[in-house]
């Protein structure tokens, strides 16, 4: 079997323009977020408050989705993009074995106010910056190397030299034509709330940084400013560890 890779995320990180740039590829069965539908749909659901009224599948539990990737991979190449905090409890040298674990991460000054403008009820655990660091360091222990990290702000103002050096760490060739995408509804892009969380990506055309004047600043939020001092620590620490992009 060949190794899965997986972009381990946060939400609202530029993890489903990345997902949808490996897409473009064409040489990847790309799996959206196949650990968001164990952590809330599936009978061994997390104790969440988040969608009360999904009706619960066993098709979706985490032994059988991790058997189902890895039935994929014994075929074909496959990419999954997933969020750190969806998986982490379950994860062990075993479960991560499967997986070539590369990471995104982005500044929780701009991640947050995003986050908060679709979920203003967040909990720490669903910003996911503790789960990620820590699931990067599970990684970097089993593997024994450190593990490929790619900051959102340098994917967003220099994609083309991102992308390749992500390609290049992880041994897969750089596909220029696969940075520009039609706009379009992708329907295997997103499992919830119609899509609302991933139209920017959809309806985009490459990497470009989105500005949004509407959003509550953390400066002018309590949870805001709570969860910006507790997520930060964990993006410094593993932004230490990114792929370093040189200047044009």
């Amino acid at each position: 079997m060949k190794k899965i890779l997986a972009l381990w995320a946060t939400l609202r990180s530029t993890s489903t323009a990345f997902e949808t740039m490996m897409l473009q590829r064409g040489d990847f069965i790309i799996s959206h977020e196949p650990f968001g539908l164990s952590y809330y749909n599936s009978p061994e659901r997390r104790d969440t408050n988040r969608y009360p009224d999904l009706e619960l599948n066993p098709e979706y539990n985490y032994q059988t989705t991790w058997q189902r990737l890895k039935q994929q991979a014994d075929s074909q190449a496959v990419f999954i993009k997933d969020m750190a905090y969806y998986m982490f409890h379950v994860a062990d040298r075993e479960f991560l074995s499967i997986f070539e674990n590369t990471f995104i991460v982005r500044h929780p000054a701009k991640m947050l106010p995003s986050f908060y403008d679709k979920w203003p009820d967040f909990t720490l655990e669903e910003t996911g910056y503790a789960e990620l660091y820590k699931l990067f360091e599970m990684a970097k222990e089993f593997s024994g190397k450190i593990p490929v990290v790619i900051d959102s702000d340098d994917l967003v103002q220099k994609p083309e030299a991102t992308v390749k050096a992500y390609c290049d760490a992880v041994g897969i060739p750089f596909i220029r034509e696969a940075l520009q995408w039609e706009p379009k509804s992708r329907p295997e892009l997103t499992h919830w709330e119609g899509g609302s969380w991933v139209l920017n990506a959809m309806f985009s055309t490459g990497f470009k940084e989105q500005k949004r004047d509407n959003y509550v600043s953390v400066e002018d939020n309590k949870h805001l400013q709570n969860a910006y001092e507790f997520c930060l620590p964990y993006y410094e620490k593993l932004y230490e560890y990114r792929i370093r992009i040189a200047e044009n």
